[in-house]
């Protein structure tokens, strides 16, 4: 997987200008096609830019979780923000970005370090009525199953037109946390790192940034992840080239997701009681 999992574009152009916008954009390799609806599902897509950027959970009818890396992309009335379609170029509520908020990190100054907190909260120019996704109490033990949901790459050659656009079906792929010294640099206590759910080379890639991590609690999917980058490779590789799925020596890989659950109360305090609790 390669190191921060935002925009796949189609020309080399909008490639340089997502990368100086700090971003390194995924979609899910070796997923399927979802199979049922997800109203919170969020895509952002900055225009003037080809396709698909970011992914994001609706978590109040005007809030959304993503990734800070995907900040870049996020331009107040120039940002796309389709929510709770299954389809990235039609469908669902369509709506812009009114701000964005990253976390202050530890020291009240900003992230301390490359990948640390990598968490952003984007208001929306307007309400949407469709339904939120609760934020879990707990992101679950290792061993617990979850669902990654993206729109990124689904396949790893960056030369095949069909890799790098990227599906418009969204996808899905079902996942497990491991255990945290899988993972290369990971930030202990407020980020998983998680793997295929049978051990197969499989996981997000270029265009998931920010997407959903979910498991189900009690019957009902709830929010517990935000796709941050590759667990494997201390090298960043953002070209779209192989490793998304697999580590250095080939080996089926593992991904690196933001605790959005350790971030709970950061999240209620920004944006109020329309976060459900229940």
């Amino acid at each position: 997987m390669a190191t921060g999992l935002a925009l796949t574009t189609a020309t080399t152009a909008a490639a340089a200008t997502a990368r100086s916008a700090g971003t390194g954009h995924l979609s899910i390799i070796g997923g399927r096609a979802v199979t049922e609806p997800y109203s919170f599902m969020v895509s952002f897509r900055l225009r003037g830019l080809p396709g698909h950027h970011c992914g994001g959970s609706l978590i109040a009818p005007d809030w959304v979780v993503t990734a800070a890396h995907c900040k870049g992309l996020m331009k107040p009335g120039r940002t796309q923000v389709r929510v709770g379609s299954l389809d990235r170029g039609e469908g669902g509520a369509l709506t812009s970005v009114k701000r964005v908020i990253t976390h202050p990190g530890p020291d009240g100054r900003g992230r301390s370090g490359q990948f640390e907190d990598d968490i952003a909260l984007v208001q929306l120019d307007r309400q949407v009525d469709l339904e939120p996704i609760r934020i879990a109490d707990a992101p679950g033990r290792v061993g617990e199953p979850s669902r990654v949901i993206g729109w990124g790459m689904a396949c790893e050659d960056k030369n095949d037109p069909t890799c790098k656009n990227g599906p418009r079906r969204l996808q899905e792929l079902d996942t497990v946390r491991v255990p945290d010294n899988r993972c290369v640099s990971l930030n202990r206590g407020s980020e998983l790192c998680t793997g295929e759910q049978h051990g197969r080379a499989a996981s997000a890639c270029n265009g998931d940034s920010g997407g959903p991590q979910i498991r189900r609690v009690g019957g009902r999917w709830e929010l517990i992840g935000a796709t941050s980058r590759d667990g494997d490779d201390v090298e960043d590789r953002m070209d779209g080239g192989a490793g998304c799925s697999t580590n250095p020596k080939g080996e089926p890989g593992v991904g690196i997701w933001t605790d959005v659950t350790h971030y709970r109360s950061w999240i209620t305090d920004t944006v109020g009681e329309q976060v459900p609790d229940e």
